[in-house]
């Protein structure tokens, strides 16, 4: 078998793998009524992007995103942009005001309640296909009590891709 048969193989090999191969693991998962403020912490200091926040039994009710966080200034900085004879000073004040008062709200108010999530033993390949269906970057990966076991997002995808891939066409 030559060796671009062999690194196609380990390609397709993806496809097949299942999540929990390439999941991270030591996921960092908030309560529902955790604060915002605490969510944003968690996020800078585990360097993540999306958090599941889980019941008192670990099962995954929702998932907060920086996508969803920034969804919920939108609006209110469309707001502050237009008020055309507030001078700067104000204008950083009202934010710096808003930023602390939307640090107190709870990370339930800003979830995504529908979740979409995976299995451990989901498929690579179908995990794409959640993603891409639902418009998602992360999946919480759930064992069969669907408690949180991992996340797997589309990067870690896309990681174990770039690592299959061979290293030039023309070999």
């Amino acid at each position: 078998m030559s060796r671009k048969s062999l690194q196609s193989q380990s390609v397709n090999d993806v496809y097949l793998r299942p999540v929990k191969d390439i999941m991270s693991s030591g996921v960092v998962t908030l309560p529902a009524g955790a604060t915002v403020h605490e969510a944003l912490t968690l996020m800078g200091e585990n360097r993540v992007s999306a958090l599941p926040i889980v019941n008192h039994q670990n099962e995954c009710v929702g998932i907060l995103s920086t996508s969803d966080l920034v969804d919920m200034t939108r609006d209110v900085d469309d707001d502050i942009y237009h008020l055309d004879m507030v001078d700067m000073g104000a204008k950083r004040f009202l934010l710096d005001k808003l930023a602390h008062s939307m640090g107190s709200e709870t990370v339930q108010s800003f979830m995504s309640e529908v979740v979409t999530k995976v299995h451990l033993h989901t498929t690579i390949s179908e995990a794409l296909r959640q993603m891409l269906r639902n418009r998602v970057h992360h999946l919480p990966v759930v064992n069969e009590a669907d408690a949180v076991m991992g996340i797997v997002s589309t990067l870690d995808i896309l990681g174990e891709f770039a690592d299959a891939a061979p290293d030039s066409i023309d070999d």
